[in-house]
């Protein structure tokens, strides 16, 4: 599935962003805004900001936005796979 050339135009997105000043929440380094600040569409995949659930789903963390903040995708799924075991999920 191809990943979109920019993250969501949501007044909520953009709220996030200007909270973290661009910065992703778990590692704390810049992310792109658009595909085209980025060189190539696998580095855009890796690093393209998305929603981290703070608590997460699986370990009953509302979706809800005091829950969410944004992240890079590729620290997000770290991120995810280093709780699986911590909330009884399977790793994949």
């Amino acid at each position: 599935m191809s990943q979109s050339y920019s993250p969501p135009d949501t007044a909520f997105f953009h709220q996030l962003w200007e909270a973290q000043s661009g910065c992703c929440a778990l590692c704390g380094r810049p992310m792109p805004r658009s595909r085209f600040e980025v060189a190539h569409a696998t580095i855009w995949k890796k690093q393209r900001p998305t929603f981290d659930h703070i608590i997460p789903r699986a370990a009953g963390g509302p979706d809800m936005a005091d829950n969410l903040q944004l992240a890079h995708a590729i620290c997000n799924k770290r991120k995810g796979k280093s709780q699986a075991a911590s909330v009884g999920r399977d790793r994949t």
